[in-house]
Order: C-alpha cells, then sequence, then structure tokens
C-alpha cells in the first residue's frame, strides 16, 4: 500500500511541477525564428493532445525574445499564475477558468521608449529619420479580463509561463508599427504590415496552404480556432471609428452576435467560415470584411495574395466565382464604392497639373504629398551610407521645401494632399517636424480608456543623429494644405494637426480615418487589418478626426447631375463632381496671400 501511495504522489509531482497547475499533455518544438534582419534564433512551440493542429507559445517567451520586456512568475491562490514586468504590468492567469485579468494592459505590452533596433528588430517606427522619445497615458486605466473560455479558446498553464495559441498570442500584442507574428508550419517570423499592399508573401504559400486551396480539408480545431481568432480580436481590440455597418452592433454584443443580427445572410457567412473548405472560407472573409466591417482601414490583406495564387490559380473557375464574388461584395459595400468614386480626383488633377511634383506661382509654392508611405528600404540604405537621399514621399517634400527656400520669392508653400490616400504616422511626423515644427501627436486608447499623449523627434538634417541641430533645420514658411475627400488616415490627420500648427486648410473636409491600423492573424497566416483600439487619433484638444478636418478656405465644386443621379441610385451619398477649381495656381495664390497678408514682391511670370 505505501508503494502505491509514493508511486501516485511521484504521479501527481509529474503531472503539476507546481501544487494546483494540472499541465495538459504536450509536445515541445523548436522551430526557426526569423525577424526582419534574417534568422533570430529558436522560438519554443508547444502541441497539446486536444487541439494538434494549433501551435501554443508561452506569454514570457513572447514577451521576453519579441518584446524585450522579460517577465516573473508567481503562484496565486487556487492555481493561478501571476506574470508580472518591471514596468508595474500585470497579469493575473487562470487557466482552469480560461481567464487572463489585468488592471493596467498598458504596462503590460509597452516598452520603453524610444526602442531602439535590436536582433529582433522591433521598433516604434519604420525609418530612422524618426523616433518617440516618450508616451504619455492620461488617466485610471480600465481593468481588463481577457475572457478566452467564452470563445472556446483553451489556455494552458504549467506554473511557471501562460499558453496561448500563437494567433491570439500575436494579435493581443501586436502594436501600432504592426509588428506581428507568423508560423508556416516550420518557422516562425516577425513581421509588419507592407501599407503598400504588396501582395506576395511567401510565408502565406506554404505547404500546408497550397494543399488546401487545392481541396484537402481543414481540421476542426483549426475551423474553430479561425473564427474564434476572429471574434476575440475584434470584441477585444477593434477602435470602433463609427463607419461600417456592424459597428454598433459589434459594441454592444461582439461580432458573433453581431453576425447573426444579419439573419439569413448572417447564417450563410458563419457557416462559411466554419466550413471545412478553405476557399469557402476565404469568400466568407472578403464579404464580411468588404460589406459589413469595411470602414477604409479594416480590410482582409492576404485574400489578394491567396486568391492569385498557384494554388487558387490552378483551378480557373475557382478563381474566376472568387473573382466575381469579390466584384459583387464591392457593389455592396457603401465605404468601398466611396473610396472608388474619389479615385476620380486624380485624373482631374492630372488634367490642370500634369505629373509635376512641385509647382510655384507668384508667392507660392505647391507640393504634391499623394501617401505618407516610405520607401524603408532605401532609408535603410541611406543612413546606412549604401545609397542616395530618397526620393519617395519624405523626398519629394524636403526637395520642394529646398527648392522654394531657393527662390527669394516664395513666402508660401502648400501641401496638396488632394489625392492623399494615408500611410504612415514616421512620414506625417517627420513633414510635421520639418515645416511647423510640432512634435506632439494625440490618441485615445479605447481598450482602457485612457488619452495618450506621444512626443517624438524628428532628424531635420538627416545625419543620422537626433539632437540640437535639428531644430534649426526648419522650413519657415506660410503653410497650407490642400484638401479634398479623398484625403484619409494620416490624409486626414495632417491638416487636422498642421492647423493646430497655424496652417490654412483649402479646399473641402476630408474623409476620416479616425483610428491607427492594427494587425491580425488567424491560425492559418492568413491577416487582416483593422482600426485599432490602441490608437484612436484626436486632436489635441482630444476630439475624434473621424469627421474630417475642418476648411478655414472652403473651395467649391461643381455637380455632374445625370452621373450623379446613378451614383445616387446604388445607395451612394456622394457623386462625382468636378473640382477644377482646387487646381488653379492663380488662385490658389491669391487665397494664400490673402489669408497670411503677403504682398508679392515679384510679378509672377507670363
Amino acid at each position: 500500500m505505501k508503494k502505491i501511495i509514493i508511486a501516485l504522489m511521484l504521479a501527481v509531482c509529474m503531472l503539476c511541477p507546481v501544487i494546483g497547475f494540472a499541465e495538459a499533455s504536450s509536445t515541445e518544438k523548436a522551430v526557426p525564428f526569423f525577424a526582419e534582419a534574417g534568422e533570430a534564433g529558436e522560438l519554443t512551440l508547444r502541441f497539446y493532445e486536444e487541439t494538434p493542429n494549433i501551435p501554443y507559445m508561452g506569454i514570457n517567451e513572447y514577451m521576453t525574445r519579441i518584446m524585450n520586456i522579460p517577465l516573473t512568475a508567481e503562484a496565486g491562490e487556487n492555481g493561478t499564475l501571476l506574470l508580472k514586468n518591471e514596468l508595474g504590468g500585470e497579469l493575473l492567469c487562470d487557466a482552469a477558468a480560461g481567464t487572463i485579468i489585468t488592471p493596467d494592459w498598458v504596462r503590460v505590452i509597452s516598452p520603453k521608449m524610444p526602442i531602439e533596433g535590436s536582433a529582433r528588430s522591433l521598433s516604434d517606427v519604420s525609418c530612422a529619420f524618426v523616433r518617440i522619445s516618450n508616451i504619455e497615458y492620461e488617466g485610471e486605466p480600465a481593468p481588463i479580463t481577457f475572457d478566452f473560455a467564452k470563445y472556446g479558446i483553451k489556455i494552458h498553464s504549467d506554473g511557471e509561463d501562460v499558453y496561448l495559441p500563437i494567433s491570439i498570442l500575436s494579435d493581443m500584442m501586436t502594436d501600432i508599427a504592426t509588428n506581428h507574428l507568423r508560423y508556416d508550419g516550420k518557422n516562425l517570423y516577425l513581421r509588419r504590415v507592407d501599407l503598400s499592399l504588396n501582395p506576395k508573401d511567401s510565408i502565406l504559400m506554404n505547404e500546408t496552404m497550397l494543399a488546401r486551396l487545392k481541396g484537402e480539408e481543414r481540421p476542426a480545431d483549426i475551423i474553430a480556432q479561425c473564427y474564434a481568432d476572429l471574434c476575440f480580436t475584434f470584441d477585444y481590440f477593434f477602435g470602433h471609428p463609427g463607419k461600417c455597418p456592424l459597428d454598433a452592433a459589434l459594441a454592444e454584443k461582439g461580432l458573433d452576435a453581431a453576425i447573426d443580427d444579419l439573419g439569413e445572410e448572417g447564417a450563410v457567412i458563419k457557416a462559411d467560415l466554419l466550413s471545412p473548405s478553405l476557399v469557402t472560407y476565404i469568400a466568407a472573409m472578403q464579404k464580411l470584411f468588404l460589406v459589413y466591417l469595411s470602414d477604409g482601414h479594416t480590410v482582409a490583406t492576404d485574400i489578394s495574395v491567396i486568391a492569385s495564387s498557384e494554388g487558387m490559380m490552378s483551378d480557373n473557375v475557382q478563381s474566376a466565382m472568387l473573382t466575381f464574388e469579390s466584384m459583387k461584395d464591392m457593389l455592396d459595400s457603401k465605404t468601398t464604392m466611396q473610396q472608388i468614386l474619389h479615385l476620380a480626383i486624380t485624373p482631374q488633377r492630372k488634367l490642370a497639373w500634369g505629373d509635376d511634383n512641385y509647382r510655384e506661382y507668384g508667392s507660392t509654392a505647391i507640393i504634391r504629398l499623394d501617401t505618407f508611405m516610405p520607401d524603408e528600404e532605401a532609408w535603410a540604405k541611406y543612413y546606412k551610407g549604401e545609397g542616395g537621399f530618397p526620393q519617395d514621399c519624405v523626398g519629394i517634400v524636403v526637395s520642394g521645401l529646398r527648392k522654394a527656400r531657393e527662390n527669394a520669392s516664395i513666402k508660401n508653400v502648400i501641401l496638396d494632399l488632394s489625392c492623399n490616400g494615408g500611410g504612415s504616422s514616421d512620414v506625417l511626423m517627420m513633414i510635421l517636424g520639418l515645416t511647423t515644427g510640432q512634435n506632439q501627436l494625440y490618441g485615445k486608447n479605447i481598450l482602457t480608456g485612457q488619452s495618450i499623449r506621444v512626443t517624438y523627434e524628428s532628424d531635420n538634417n538627416f545625419d543620422g543623429v537626433f539632437d540640437e541641430k535639428d531644430k534649426e533645420e526648419r522650413f519657415d514658411f506660410n503653410y497650407g494644405v490642400l484638401t479634398t475627400r479623398r484625403a484619409f488616415s494620416c490624409g486626414n490627420l495632417c491638416p487636422i494637426i498642421m492647423r493646430e500648427g497655424r496652417a490654412v486648410v483649402i479646399g473641402e473636409p476630408t474623409s476620416g480615418g479616425g483610428c491607427c491600423i492594427q494587425v491580425g492573424t488567424d491560425i492559418q497566416g492568413i491577416r487582416f487589418m483593422m482600426s485599432s483600439c490602441q490608437w484612436q487619433l484626436v486632436d489635441s484638444q482630444g476630439n475624434s478626426v473621424e469627421g474630417g478636418c475642418t476648411v478655414d478656405l472652403p473651395i467649391g465644386t461643381k455637380s455632374i447631375g445625370l452621373i450623379d443621379k446613378l451614383i445616387g441610385k446604388l445607395g451612394i451619398d456622394e457623386g462625382m463632381p468636378v473640382f477644377t477649381a482646387y487646381f488653379d495656381d492663380v488662385y490658389l495664390n491669391t487665397l494664400m496671400n490673402a489669408w497670411f497678408h503677403v504682398q508679392e514682391e515679384v510679378a509672377p511670370a507670363a
């Protein structure tokens, strides 16, 4: 009898490294880990018997190896585990109940500023010409309970760490620089979203994905986890800018119930999201995002990658059907159709101004800025001394400002954002540093309820050093910003912030884009972007910028009656107006001179 008791005790000790933690049966797998700079070592994944196709990772390993924020573990009451970091962040993990509670989520996920480059290539910005020096959160944070059990997500603990599916872990820990983790069945990758939405990504097109595109069914645990990933991520981390059709229902009852509210169509979408067929799942994701979640920032980014892949294109009928469904979904999406109509502003400008990035008339220079997306590779080479000064959007602005400074007649500079679809806040910070000299941006964390103030530095002389010399390199002009309804996201925020720096806004209100983007992934590695709760964009007074910018000098448009009526029948509020007056050098020069009381020193050239 004594031997039996001893044997039982040994068995309990083997199953429970710390009393209270009954660790489920699992196998560990060390896999190569790659960051942007190359291979960065190995990370450990766990696979549990009940979910054999779902890779899990420890929270502490993720925080230590990827975010450089190590955690300590303390056994709590009733089998709980308390994870802490040196910044005061705490996670009270109850694997049995399937919950993790934190009194201050920001202290858990926010590293010290500035974040310099590391072996993991984790950084707060994408280009070396700016860096964030401080982030301040104001107000008491709302405590958060992450209820994984509600979504059927099993979490595990061994008394030293807590283990989550890597998709959920990445979605929770991702940042507004879009750092996220992906697994292709062999390797783990730390990646950032290419804001140009470049469709090439070999990580996504792995053997498993291609096999499923060709008809192999998705396993039951993958099906359940993908749907859980989607619902969990939107319920906790969606920023609610107020534009997508499901926004109100999402805020009130969560994504699963919001889909149910769509009635018969919602039932079809949910059934397709839970289908064993990967192609059916992709089509449902496409419809959900395009029609019901679309707000300009919320996009199923990887769908186009998959639709054009070898596996999909090998079945021409299948590919054609998916393309056809996509076109139908676009027509059903009010937000998407409005964005498409906005594209008509570009050819109107081209008829007046051609393709010039820089123009002068009288006392005014005009610099065209169509995007806030930098050429990251070119800037990396420049700062390593391996390439010339990049001629991307930042280079265009810098070159234009330098030309304007060489002409003594130029007193005013207009940044033309009439066709700007947004991009990276890095570029916005750089442009503010060069022009109005502002060094702060503002936001609100919807999840914690806190206001945010970011202080940043810009390398104005592009010498690779942040110092007092940067403050001396400023371009002292009267600034104006030309805006239309096409300007979105950073193209929306830029005129709002520059106006606070005494720039004049000319044209019409912009189209919003009131949240930064956040990247999400499902367990298959398929990514999506969403309006993020981490950073709702606000002005210096704390007001949301979703409604667009205030215009100081409005410019009218002419209506195309018949076309506007046809568009109106599609349920689209906006027509296709004529923007002729927006691209008139003489008129813009007159407006700027009158606003800033500039007297022409030199008569304009004939």
